[in-house]
């Protein structure tokens, strides 16, 4: 994992609630997903730095590409992260 984006902190917290939304994948699949999510769009979402995409959109879908998730799955990860720890 990127530690530098997941604080282990958050990591339970950010799979409960995403099991409150109604989350399938498992703990570990999901931590898997959200390091990918964190790679790709840390830089643009938080610092707007179009380091790696340049726009949030292009992040969103390298995100469920490189998961191989669908939109649904992607919401369900971001919301887990933004309801936490407001993520934009």
């Amino acid at each position: 994992m990127s530690e530098e984006h997941i604080p282990q902190i958050f990591e339970d917290e950010y799979f409960v609630e995403y099991k409150k939304l109604g989350g399938k994948k498992t703990k570990k699949q999901y931590i898997k997903n959200l390091d990918i999510f964190f790679d790709e769009t840390y830089d643009i979402f938080i610092d707007g730095n179009p380091i790696i995409h340049e726009t949030r959109e292009d992040a969103s879908y390298a995100v469920i590409d490189k998961a191989n998730i669908s939109v649904d799955e992607y919401n369900l990860i971001f919301e887990s992260v933004d309801n936490i720890t407001a993520y934009t």
